[in-house]
């Protein structure tokens, strides 16, 4: 099929409407393999040009959608055709597709302007339904990547992605399909419909108690039937972050001919969970269990994210931009390119006013020019809490964004405050080295094992390497015992507080498999035990870590819960350290003997570096200190105690 270029000064786009088509049967096809369709079942479809910046609004205002509207349309199977569209356009309205393209190689024939072409199985799979709905028999036009961008121009590309934010933000709807029916979807999609309901009426904590002392009540399989909806293709897409966000509200979620809101899915999963999580997971679990499937979450973070960049983008809240690095590291994108392209939209005009998408650079060099962009655009260095050490031919100051392993100290959220302080920036001609000041606080003497999940990946250099000091930065045992909890849990309660007193409960923790019913917390528990265990010898202060908790099995003590799973969500890909003073922290798996603790001016976190020659250093990663989380070593400059010093990172 031969497209024609858009006009760019008139904000053309392409948006396909799917031609009606008489039918040949009263069956509807769901599932992408049936081969019992009759030739004239094809999905045919127009692709038209049409211009966002068309001046002739006959009803609606075209930014946004207006108070007198509903903010959905209806996607219900059996509703009617009810009122006449209100067309914000001249030329009508449109919606946007959310979608997971699948297997490339798996294809279905579809027409586009009486042309015959080969679309991904899954949108052939959703054209075929949406073709039924009834905004779409009232004639809203779609837009579909794979068809309205000339995905074979990488210079169309490269433009399309950056004006990808005003489609989606400024259509009608945002349609997520989630596929065909399959693995009990309905029954899921019925639960989601039950549990938002349950909370937006007050009836959740009742719903809750409900469960525990029935936990069939609302019926058996539901619960693994949702977390399989949940565990499906589409939400693991780079590309779906920009399209939810920028939907604020006003999108619709279909799973074969079943429809529910962005709303209800955010209210079963986030705000009945807020009172009932324990009881949750425990079903999904036992569920999954018994399907014999692995263990697996809601994706309950990433929702709660989502559903906030939402409120940012409608400018409700503040940008939470390093919430959405977070997540754009843990999608899967097809191009490691649009790691960074894929966000561009949720970010603000400083950082992509210096980014020109352009898919004939290589990643390294994406990913450079974006690091460059966002230090510049924010004049800080808290991009550096997302730097991993590994380079693949960059500098160590750009992060590597196809490292799915990593996780900041408090991912989500800023929660420290280290330096307090501006930064003080220069790149040199070539964009190699960043130039800044900092403080060194400290190197590190010794490691407590890597903490690992799979044994059998385990290095030599994970293994414990033994401090050579026996020093106490925090004079007392009590204060050092003190520092010990709060390294385990970042300093940092769940919801990014300071960590409570009730946290010491986790000196009073037997590192041993503990009765499940009493901690509600089999992977928090997990998470413990596995890093005492690793990391038993390792001494600090002169003492093995193990003597810092109790010996003797026994039943575990009220509150652990919390702490617990803050351990879990903390340690992983990190290890305990000592420093050459006796301060305890928590640095990357990657740390070595020797490595420098900085804080440089202008990053919330201290950072682990590795000299490589005077003035020059490597970034390794962030790291947790305690005792200089809050600001205390600019005190100590402020004291004399400590000076500022040029630092190179390469």
């Amino acid at each position: 099929m031969d497209y024609q270029s858009l006009n760019v000064k008139l904000q053309e786009t392409r948006l396909i409407s799917i031609i009606a088509t008489p039918p040949v049967t009263e069956k509807v096809f769901h599932e992408p393999g049936q081969q019992d369709r009759a030739l004239t079942d094809i999905i045919r479809c127009r692709l038209d040009h049409v211009s966002l910046a068309d001046s002739e609004i006959l009803r609606l205002p075209k930014e946004g959608i207006s108070d007198q509207s509903p903010s959905h349309l209806d996607w219900d199977e059996s509703s009617s055709c009810g009122d006449a569209p209100q067309w914000r356009y001249s030329w009508g309205d449109y919606v946007a597709l959310s979608y997971a393209w699948g297997d490339v190689t798996n294809t279905r024939d579809i027409t586009v302007n009486g042309h015959r072409i080969a679309v991904g199985a899954n949108l052939e799979g959703a054209l075929r339904v949406l073709r039924h709905k009834q905004p779409i028999r009232a004639g809203y036009k779609i837009w579909v990547d794979a068809l309205c961008i000339n995905q074979g121009d990488t210079v169309e590309r490269g433009q399309e992605v950056k004006r990808m934010g005003k489609i989606y933000k400024h259509a009608r709807n945002v349609v997520i399909w989630l596929g065909s029916e399959g693995e009990d979807s309905d029954k899921a999609m019925d639960l989601i419909r039950t549990l938002s309901n349950a909370s937006t009426t007050g009836e959740d904590k009742a719903l809750g108690t409900a469960l525990r002392q029935k936990p069939g009540l609302l019926g058996q399989g539901c619960w693994r039937a949702l977390s399989q909806l949940l565990d499906r293709p589409y939400w693991d897409r780079l590309w779906v972050l920009q399209e939810i966000a920028l939907g604020e509200g006003r999108t619709s979620i279909l799973c074969g001919r079943q429809a529910v809101t962005w709303r209800e899915l955010y209210d079963a999963t986030y705000s009945f969970g807020t009172h009932n999580v324990d009881v949750m997971f425990s079903l999904i679990d036992r569920e999954r269990k018994e399907a014999s499937l692995p263990p697996s979450g809601l994706k309950r973070n990433k929702l709660i994210h989502l559903n906030t960049e939402q409120s940012v983008q409608a400018g409700r809240v503040k940008a939470q931009i390093m919430c959405m690095l977070d997540l754009g590291r843990k999608s899967l994108a097809t191009d490691p390119r649009d790691k960074v392209y894929g966000l561009l939209a949720m970010m603000e005009a400083s950082v992509t006013d210096r980014i020109v998408p352009d898919y004939n650079a290589t990643a390294a060099q994406v990913f450079t020019d974006f690091a460059k962009a966002f230090i510049v655009a924010y004049d800080n260095l808290e991009l550096l809490e997302q730097c991993t050490g590994s380079t693949k031919g960059m500098p160590s100051w750009v992060p590597d964004w196809t490292d799915m392993d990593h996780f900041r100290l408090f991912s989500g959220r800023s929660t420290y405050h280290a330096t307090r302080s501006s930064a003080d920036l220069r790149f040199d001609s070539h964009d190699q080295t960043l130039s800044c000041q900092g403080v060194r606080i400290d190197s590190i003497d010794g490691l407590g094992s890597s903490y690992l999940e799979d044994s059998a990946t385990r290095r030599p250099k994970d293994a414990v390497a033994q401090p050579r000091r026996s020093k106490n930065a925090y004079g007392s045992e009590h204060a050092l015992k003190e520092a010990l909890w709060n390294t385990l849990v970042g300093g940092r309660d769940f919801r990014g507080r300071k960590a409570p007193s009730d946290y010491q409960c986790l000196l009073e923790c037997c590192p041993t498999e503990a009765p499940e019913p009493v901690v509600h917390n089999s992977r928090g528990r997990t998470a413990f035990n596995r890093l005492v265990a690793q990391s038993a010898d390792f001494k600090i202060a002169g003492k093995t870590l193990s003597s810092y908790f109790p010996s003797a099995s026994g039943s575990d003590v009220e509150g652990l819960r919390d702490p617990l799973e803050q351990i879990f969500r903390f340690v992983r890909t990190r290890r305990l350290m000592v420093t050459l003073d006796g301060f305890i922290g928590l640095v990357p798996i990657e740390a070595q003997q020797g490595d420098v603790v900085c804080l440089l001016l202008g990053c919330n976190v201290p950072m682990i570096l590795r000299a490589v020659r005077e003035q020059h250093y490597k970034v390794v990663g962030s790291c947790y200190l305690h005792g200089i989380m809050e600001g205390e070593a600019m005190e100590w400059l402020e004291m004399g105690r400590s000076h500022l010093e040029p630092i190179v990172l390469c």
